[in-house]
């Protein structure tokens, strides 16, 4: 007999909640489950929700997790932002249906623990999603670890170092920075996860807190953590380390008989037990043995993913596979009426692992009395001559509302959240001098509030998207509606910030040969944009519909093109010097020998400034190319980014027709594998090249702009601060 109060004639009908980053993967997993169907997606963002429910074929979008009872809903994937879980999760079983929530669970285990309660009385299933624990690295070595012929599991080594893409973007206000624990909350969940289930639950550890950081003033970021814990059935050590360049992930479980050693990031397992031999041949059986299992898991590997490239079979990435294991077994699990691979009470011991390990970051800040400050002034009376600035918490646009202030100008900065602006904004912001707005691009009524007495609109908001369709909907029709909103406020001047990627920069470009003339600012969008990628495509698109805006009436139009924009805050990985393979290994568009139409931040920042300010009309209509003369290639800032940073970072020049035929390789791999792909585009990759100089000709003559040139100064004022960003380190 079931123990759930759930009936299912035929499939189980899902709903995920919460349209993110990670919904993508469940919405694959799902289309691949037997007797599951996915009637349903629930996002406060009704247009991303629509976007992925298009992209997947799900028949209903909602907007909050009442409504999903009118779609008759049996269970719900939860897959909001976690400090969210908790309350959803709740609605979803006090609404009548179960629910799988992705880590972290709750922030809490009494949380849980009264969230496990609640689903028992009511008979409805409630697991959580700890894919690590289907990790096949991990089972298989768990497997070896429980077989007994190692005998018993005595200590656990575990090593992690991770990267974090929002660390090195500067978004500092997500919410893994917003208290100095949540870091564990975050990523924790994996590893402590796999810790639970080799030994069981936590009963003390000590924690020490290597390395830290300050991201914001009063912002603590702990990214190394060591810590010594006893449990249930043995000891650990773990080594956590976040926003690390090189990935390392690895556990090592020590026996009574033996070990087993589990490289999580190659997928490697290899096994050490006793013998009965000598130890000079037991030393050589046991690195013999080593040798041969490391090198049956690295083909093991290399035939798996050819195999998925070329459709032999699905997927087999770690990642992948441990997330269709985990959410498979889930759903089989529940239609069976048996226990839940990882319910409410596991959930919850893993939660007392992690507050295990963060304590210490509590304890200290309660000591040292860290209180948050409060929210900055949200809203309010836009004043006279208002200069609205979108994108103002970005890498340019926050130089820019700095040096607009600097001005005496009254300036609202359009941002999505308050939490982890930049501290000049939040302190400008509570001294009255800056006016804050709350909006974004798919909220066209937020639009019209945020431009409501705007004299200028300064419009540096990307509205990327990984494609076509949502680049239409956020970047095109996003600044469309933000210019009608515009029109509507009487704006006198829009300027929008789009890219030289919306030009073709390649040898052939049209009006150009190497040796002749720069290019001026009235060269023309590429006539085949369409062939380009997504960004370039799509700022070009925006700023044909912008213009056909402008023509009809309404503010006076201004096309800001910058070129590559480094400086301080830059992550290394700049794609206008080459595709970056690794994080340390750049492979050129070209032999990048060539100088590039490089622009610091600053200067760029400087003339948006200087054009809100402008008062004659003489740039109204036209475009602004904003590139610095450097005489600077690719090579030679990788080379001086080196130096500076003491990383191994390389530079390959590659020749563009052998990298297009790679390319083409790798198209026809695909293609054979059934999956459908577009062409490569050797247009776009001659664009990347970026051959042609600017003259930046109207920002010189209109605006007085006089952008850093000298190659020496732009290395110590732009290239070098680069490599070292100098985030102050908070003693520990």
């Amino acid at each position: 007999m079931s123990q759930y109060d759930l009936e299912f004639p035929a499939a189980t009908r899902v709903a995920l909640v919460g349209a993110g980053f990670i919904a993508d993967f469940h919405l694959e997993i799902l289309h691949q489950t037997p007797d599951v169907q996915v009637v349903a997606l629930c996002d406060s963002d009704l247009e991303r929700a629509r976007s992925l429910a298009a992209k997947w074929g799900v028949p209903t979008v909602v907007g909050s997790v009442a409504e999903l009872g009118g779609v008759g809903v049996q269970l719900a994937h939860v897959l909001t932002p976690p400090a969210t879980h908790a309350a959803v999760a709740r609605e979803c079983l006090e609404a009548g249906f179960g629910a799988l929530v992705e880590k972290p669970f709750t922030l809490d285990a009494a949380e849980a623990r009264a969230l496990g309660e609640l689903a028992r009385e009511l008979r409805l299933p409630l697991g959580v999603n700890h894919n690590a624990l289907f990790n096949p690295t991990f089972t298989q070595g768990l497997e070896r670890a429980r077989s007994g012929a190692l005998g018993r599991i005595e200590h656990v080594q575990l090593s992690l170092s991770v990267p974090l893409r929002q660390l090195d973007a500067g978004q500092f206000g997500h919410w893994m920075f917003a208290e100095p624990w949540n870091i564990i909350l975050e990523q924790g969940p994996h590893p402590l996860a796999q810790i639970e289930s080799l030994l069981g639950p936590v009963r003390r550890a000590t924690t020490t807190l290597v390395r830290s950081r300050e991201l914001n003033p009063g912002q603590v970021f702990h990214d190394t953590w060591v810590v010594a814990a006893e449990a249930e059935r043995g000891s650990a050590e773990l080594f956590l380390s976040f926003g690390r360049p090189f990935p390392h992930s690895r556990i090592q479980v020590l026996c009574s008989d033996g070990g087993v050693e589990l490289d999580l990031q190659h997928g490697l397992v290899a096994q050490e037990s006793k013998t009965l031999w000598l130890d000079f041949w037991n030393s050589f059986l046991a690195g013999h043995g080593r040798a041969r299992s490391l090198g049956r898991g690295a083909r093991r590997g290399l035939r798996d993913y050819l195999g998925a490239t070329l459709g032999l079979h699905e997927r087999r990435d770690s990642f992948f596979a441990g997330m269709r294991s985990s959410l498979q077994a889930f759903h089989r699990n529940v239609r069976a009426g048996a226990p839940l691979p990882s319910d409410a009470e596991d959930a919850a011991r893993v939660l007392d692992w992690c507050a295990a390990v963060y304590k210490p970051a509590l304890t200290r800040a309660r000591r040292a009395g860290v209180e948050p400050e409060a929210p900055p002034p949200v809203g309010g009376e836009a004043r006279a001559g208002e200069i609205c600035v979108l994108g103002a918490s970005g890498f340019i646009g926050r130089r820019a509302v700095e040096r607009l202030l600097a001005r005496g100008l009254p300036v609202t900065a359009v941002v999505r959240r308050t939490q982890g602006l930049p501290p000049a904004l939040l302190d400008n912001a509570r001294a009255g001098r800056l006016r804050l707005v709350l909006a974004s691009l798919s909220d066209p009524a937020a639009l019209a509030r945020a431009v409501e007495g705007a004299r200028v609109v300064l419009h540096l908001a990307t509205g990327n998207g990984t494609s076509w369709e949502d680049i239409e909907r956020d970047m095109l029709g996003g600044s469309c509606a933000l210019f009608e909103a515009a029109r509507a406020a009487g704006v006198e001047r829009f300027v929008f910030v789009s890219t030289i990627a919306a030009l073709y920069l390649g040898a052939d470009a049209p009006g150009w040969k190497p040796g002749a003339e720069s290019l001026e600012d009235d060269v023309e969008l590429d006539p085949k944009a369409a062939q380009r990628a997504l960004y370039a495509r799509g700022k070009a698109a925006t700023e044909q519909a912008l213009g056909a805006l402008a023509e009809s009436g309404g503010p006076a139009l201004v096309t800001v093109r910058p070129g590559v924009v480094l400086g301080p805050g830059t992550p290394l990985q700049h794609s206008g010097l080459g595709l970056w393979v690794r994080d340390n290994h750049c492979v050129g568009w070209g032999m990048g020998e060539h100088p590039l139409p490089l622009v610091g931040v600053d200067d760029v920042a400087e003339a948006l400034a200087a054009l809100a300010e402008l008062e004659t009309d003489e740039l109204d209509g036209q475009a602004l190319n904003l590139c610095a003369r450097v005489e600077l290639s690719a090579k030679e800032v990788v080379e001086e980014l080196a130096r500076t940073s003491g990383r191994e970072l390389s530079f390959h020049p590659r020749p563009l027709f052998f990298s297009q035929l790679l390319e083409l390789g790798k198209w026809l791999v695909k293609r054979a594998g059934g999956r459908v792909t577009p062409l490569p585009s050797y247009r776009d990759l001659k664009s990347r090249s970026l051959r042609p100089p600017f003259s930046a000709r109207n920002a010189r003559r209109y605006l007085g702009w006089r952008p850093v040139e000298e190659r020496e100064r732009f290395l110590a004022e732009v290239v070098r601060p680069m490599a070292d960003p100098g985030s102050s380190q908070v003693p520990t």
